[in-house]
């Protein structure tokens, strides 16, 4: 079993066996940030910071007997998962709990909210904890940038979570999925999911596979073909077949959008989208301001 699946199972544990499913996300997210380990990942979202994989974790420990099939976490077993954990781990949860206590409802939410401010910025009930000026405040953590750029993003190394957390970070409204086949062996990064979890979190969805690279032409990647030798290929002899994919993107980038050219490789320059991107730039329509994350 994964770790982090063991951490969840032992939080739900010293709490009582049962937690409803906000009070589980946020008192998880602040285990997770008052230790500095990042079992789980966490964005902003309709009610603060939230999981997508510890809601994927939670469907796949029902399926295993678990949890039960239920809108809250409640343990099926009575075994402790408590045990399994480090020292170090299960010293620092026994510790959260007691610091915690009986903390739940909306005093968990607020005292959430108030030490992790940047995670409210997408939140639908901020207004029901704290007044027009107390929101204010918190705004001061939010991204509120809407200057038009294109940026460029790869998730490797990333959790779906995390990943959204980034763009969430940089006010991105427009995700162009660049991959000419986006299917991924990571959670939440195939195309129906990926394209599910961007709008669900706000922000536009677009896929242009045929900027892509075609799996044909990464043949020998490493070996007999170079990077240097990809990229000149993709620059010369694909993205000029693509003048009305091009025109989209261009298009695209003359409105008032924040865009991210999304690929797998997490150094750009390991990746098609920056040789896209200078072939933009190489355009005269081209007129944004370009950042690499």
């Amino acid at each position: 079993m994964y770790y982090r699946r063991k951490v969840l199972l032992a939080l739900i544990e010293v709490f009582g066996g049962s937690l409803q499913s906000t009070y589980c996300e946020k008192l998880l997210f602040n285990f997770c940030q008052q230790t500095g380990k990042n079992h789980y990942d966490f964005f902003p979202y309709k009610y603060g910071p939230f999981s997508f994989l510890s809601y994927y974790d939670k469907r796949r420990m029902i399926d295993l007997g678990l949890l039960k099939s239920t809108d809250d976490f409640q343990l099926s077993t009575k075994h402790s998962y408590l045990n399994e954990l480090t020292s170090a781990d299960k010293t620092a949860l026994l510790k959260f709990k007691s610091s915690m206590g009986n903390l739940r409802g909306d005093r968990l939410v607020k005292k959430t909210y108030r030490d992790f401010p940047h995670f409210t910025s997408r939140s639908k009930i901020a207004s029901r904890h704290f007044t027009t000026d107390e929101i204010k405040q918190l705004q001061f953590a939010w991204n509120t940038d809407t200057k038009p750029t294109v940026f460029s993003i790869g998730y490797e190394g990333l959790t779906i979570d995390s990943f959204l957390n980034k763009l969430i970070a940089n006010n991105i409204t427009v995700v162009v999925d660049v991959r000419s086949n986006p299917q991924s062996m990571k959670y939440g990064f195939s195309k129906k999911s990926f394209k599910q979890y961007i709008e669900s979190s706000g922000m536009k969805y677009i896929h242009i596979p045929e900027l892509g690279i075609p799996s044909a032409m990464r043949k020998g990647l490493g070996e007999s073909v170079s990077y240097k030798t990809l990229f000149k290929a993709y620059e010369t002899k694909l993205l000029p077949k693509q003048e009305i994919e091009i025109k989209q993107l261009l298009d695209l980038t003359k409105q008032s959008e924040r865009i991210a050219l999304v690929c797998f490789e997490a150094d750009h320059l390991f990746c098609h989208r920056h040789s896209l991107v200078e072939y933009l730039q190489n355009n005269k329509a081209f007129k944004r301001a370009v950042i690499h994350l």
